[in-house]
């Protein structure tokens, strides 16, 4: 199975990582009808990080980094603990500030609305790491320090796939679709009333948005 480390270097108009500003204007243009998102129900996470090993295995990030994590925070319930587990990844952002501060306009957003970076523009100086609230971003040494961080597995869906993590999520949590055709569960979850981004203080608007935990209301 051909991996994003493979796909950023091959001729693919969509191959992100090596191509022209041109031709990264030709693929903003044929995803002008394709809204991508991911919702995340917090309440159906079990913590299990088959999302982490499907997404490590599948794009091989540099020692102890990782596209996506589980954050695993604790809550008194009854008096006993009880463990809330929250999978974390860059959330697309509507307005990313890590756009804002690329000084070579390497990190860019398509209209599909996946904010990706141009390998062949990144020099490596780490100010759009520094911008990003959610500590998504991080720079890969074995990739000559240029800036790496989800792209919603761009390859996989050139081939019409979903995203590692999505397809790995044997409990449902997360769910992937085009919201400008949404269908099934997804389209459901799209209208429950509940679903917020993140952290609304950092993002007003993203791509990646969550049903919070019942017993707590909020994302932890």
């Amino acid at each position: 199975m051909k991996g994003r480390r493979g796909f950023l270097a091959g001729s693919s108009v969509l191959a992100l990582g090596l191509m022209s500003r041109k031709s990264l204007l030709a693929a903003q243009k044929q995803n002008k009808t394709v809204r991508w998102a991911m919702i995340i129900n917090l309440n159906r996470c079990l913590g299990c990080q088959s999302c982490v090993v499907a997404c490590k295995n599948r794009h091989h990030t540099t020692r102890d980094q990782f596209l996506t994590k589980i954050l695993i925070r604790e809550k008194k319930h009854d008096s006993d603990p009880e463990l809330l587990f929250v999978p974390v990844q860059c959330n697309q952002c509507e307005n990313p500030p890590c756009v804002a501060v690329c000084p070579n306009k390497a990190t860019f957003q398509l209209n599909n609305g996946v904010v990706v970076n141009d390998w062949s523009k990144c020099n490596g100086c780490g100010k759009c790491v520094e911008a990003c609230p959610y500590d998504a971003r991080f720079l890969d040494p074995s990739h000559g320090n240029k800036v790496d961080k989800c792209d919603f597995c761009m390859d996989r869906l050139a081939e019409k796939n979903i995203p590692s993590c999505v397809e790995a999520c044997s409990s449902g949590a997360r769910l992937f679709g085009n919201i400008n055709a949404a269908k099934g569960e997804f389209a459901g979850m799209l209208r429950n009333s509940r679903r917020t981004v993140r952290d609304p203080r950092q993002t007003k608007k993203a791509a990646v948005t969550y049903i919070p935990h019942v017993k707590t209301g909020k994302i932890p």
